[in-house]
C-alpha cells in the first residue's frame, strides 16, 4: 500500500510539473503574442509597401488606382511600374489611399540614406515633358503635358494648351 501511495504522489507531482510547464508555454506564447502587436504598431504602410515583392494595387480616393511593383517609396508617396500596362509608372500619395492589396507581411525599415521627395520625382517628370494623366481625390481627371513642378502644386499643360494647376492635396494617381 506505501509503494501504491508513492506511486499516486509522484504521478501527482509529474502531473503538477506538467501542468506548471503548459502554464509557462501559456505565459511564453502570451508574452511573444503581446510584443508582435506591439512591433507591428509602429510598422507605416511606407514599411509594408517597402517590403512588397510583387504587385500591388492601391486603391484611392475618387475611384482611381494604382497598380504595379514597388519601385520606389518616398515620404508620403509610392512610385509604382505597371510592366502589364506598356512600362507605366503610378506616382501614388499614400495620404489618398484606401485599401492595398498584394502587400504580404514583409516590412522594410526606411533607409537612413535620404529619399527622394514627392517633387523631385515630378521635377523630373516635367523635365521629360512626359505626358501625364492625374487622378484627383474627388474623381477628376487631368490629363495634358508635365510642365513645371512648385512646392505645392503641379502645372499641366492640356490638350487646348491650357495651363492647369493642381495641388498636391488634390492629387491621388499621378501616371506616365
Amino acid at each position: 500500500m506505501a509503494e501504491e501511495f508513492e506511486e499516486r504522489v509522484r504521478a501527482l507531482e509529474a502531473e503538477l510539473h506538467d501542468l506548471a510547464s503548459a502554464d509557462a508555454d501559456l505565459e511564453r506564447d502570451a508574452e511573444v503574442a503581446e510584443r508582435t502587436r506591439i512591433e507591428r504598431s509602429a510598422v507605416t504602410l511606407e514599411d509594408r509597401l517597402r517590403g512588397a515583392a510583387g504587385r500591388v494595387d492601391l486603391v484611392v480616393l475618387g475611384g482611381g488606382r494604382g497598380r504595379g511593383a514597388v519601385v520606389e517609396v518616398g515620404e508620403g508617396w509610392v512610385l509604382l511600374a505597371d510592366h502589364a500596362a506598356s512600362g507605366s509608372e503610378h506616382l501614388v500619395r499614400l495620404a489618398a489611399v484606401l485599401t492595398a492589396r498584394g502587400l504580404g507581411r514583409s516590412v522594410l525599415w526606411s533607409s537612413p540614406i535620404p529619399q527622394r521627395s514627392l517633387l523631385s520625382v515630378l521635377r523630373s517628370w516635367c523635365r521629360d515633358r512626359a505626358q501625364v494623366r492625374l487622378s484627383l481625390v474627388d474623381g477628376s481627371t487631368v490629363v495634358g503635358r508635365a510642365d513645371a513642378a512648385y512646392a505645392d502644386h503641379l502645372d499641366v499643360v492640356d490638350a487646348a494648351g491650357e495651363l492647369v494647376s493642381v495641388p498636391y492635396a488634390a492629387l491621388a494617381v499621378a501616371a506616365r
